[in-house]
């Protein structure tokens, strides 16, 4: 029993880190800088400052998780040969994905308390902040995916995020709080990351796996 529970930390040792490179860099850095970008964005004072800190505070780091996720599913450049492996080609990329959704709530949190500490005007609510990126982040990541996982390409999932994005600063804010849209964001990105999830795995409906590619057309 000693020595299986070993092999499982050693295997697990060099497995995550593997799982890490295969994500690529992008999907840890967006993250990351939109964190960064979205905090200078919530430092500013004047009224016109404030209220495009407060769009990109909300924003910024949302679409950037979102886009990670998309280059994490659209990354795999021969996915024929996960479908040959014991473990479900779904279950890798939900895997996969965890490492940027790790980084982009590590983000969000300390986001949140650097700008709860320094006193920033664009924060009202830590937590009402908090709880509207995890909503958001859920939508926008979930739609992301799930376009990428469909068309087998992460240019449509840019187009969805900016749509969405635009959508809800627009239109969404105008009627409906911030605080109010999280949770049918949340439940929303959750059904499109499970259908995305599904569409990956082989077999099911009588239909071919939609496997995500970064390559053109073959001439």
């Amino acid at each position: 029993m000693a020595i299986q529970e070993r092999g499982a930390t050693v295997g697990a040792a060099v497995w995550w880190p593997y799982e890490v490179h295969r994500c690529g860099r992008q999907a840890l850095a967006l993250p990351v800088v939109a964190a960064l970008l979205a905090y200078a964005a919530g430092s500013a004072d004047s009224a016109t400052g404030l209220l495009l800190g407060r769009s990109v505070l909300s924003c910024a780091l949302p679409a950037a998780a979102a886009l990670a996720c998309a280059a994490v599913v659209a990354r795999e450049r021969m996915p024929e040969l996960h479908l040959s492996l014991p473990t479900r080609y779904a279950r890798t990329v939900a895997r996969r994905l965890c490492w940027p959704a790790a980084v982009t709530a590590s983000a969000a949190i300390v986001l949140v308390a650097a700008l709860a500490a320094t006193g920033r005007r664009a924060l009202d609510d830590p937590l009402v902040l908090l709880w509207e990126l995890t909503g958001l982040t859920s939508l926008l990541s979930g739609g992301a995916v799930w376009a990428t996982a469909r068309s087998g390409s992460a240019a449509p999932a840019a187009g969805l995020v900016t749509a969405l994005v635009l959508a809800k600063l627009l239109l969404l804010d105008r009627v409906v709080s911030g605080a109010a849209q999280a949770l049918p964001a949340l439940l929303a990105g959750i059904l499109l990351t499970v259908r995305a999830l599904r569409a990956l795995d082989p077999g099911r409906a009588g239909e071919p796996p939609r496997t995500p590619t970064t390559e053109g057309p073959r001439t």
